[in-house]
């Protein structure tokens, strides 16, 4: 069955969730309570674009993108700046090409830049995100548990 992507319905965020879920925790990243309550929060969140893609009944990847904002996010959406939050692919699904139907849906004309952060370790998304033309800011930061992650942009 050939997969469709698609800006989520409301009722698709629930199962959206899971596929976020499902991905970390195959991944070996147990979400604790907090990050699952922002990751709701986000998907819910009016300037949010949410995507999904779906296999017959079966979700099979989601995204979402949102506007960039200054001071790291915390501040004014700033125009022509978007921001890739999240791609998550259901792990029985991974190398696909299904992460990569995702992002090119995320891509919102009118941003002239858009960035993201991912993990160091995670080989995967790299080469999804550079393939899609991105490339390093050279920005770098460390997660609660650890991890590396790092900042990626594309422009135009």
């Amino acid at each position: 069955m050939p997969v469709t992507v698609r800006r989520a319905a409301p009722d698709d965020l629930d199962r959206a969730l899971a596929v976020w879920r499902a991905a970390n925790e195959a991944r070996g990243h147990q979400p604790a309570p907090a990050r699952v309550d922002r990751v709701t929060a986000k998907l819910r969140a009016a300037d949010a674009l949410v995507v999904v893609a779906t296999d017959g009944a079966d979700m099979v990847a989601m995204g979402l993108a949102e506007p960039g904002r200054a001071d790291d996010g915390a501040g004014a959406p700033i125009a022509g700046y978007g921001h890739v939050s999240m791609v998550f692919v259901a792990p029985a699904r991974w190398g696909a090409g299904l992460g990569g139907l995702v992002l090119d849906a995320l891509h919102v004309p009118g941003w002239r830049r858009t960035t993201l952060w991912t993990r160091t370790s995670n080989a995967r998304a790299r080469r999804l995100y550079e393939k899609a033309g991105y490339h390093p800011t050279g920005r770098t930061s460390t997660l609660a548990g650890g991890d590396g992650i790092m900042q990626l942009e594309r422009m135009g």
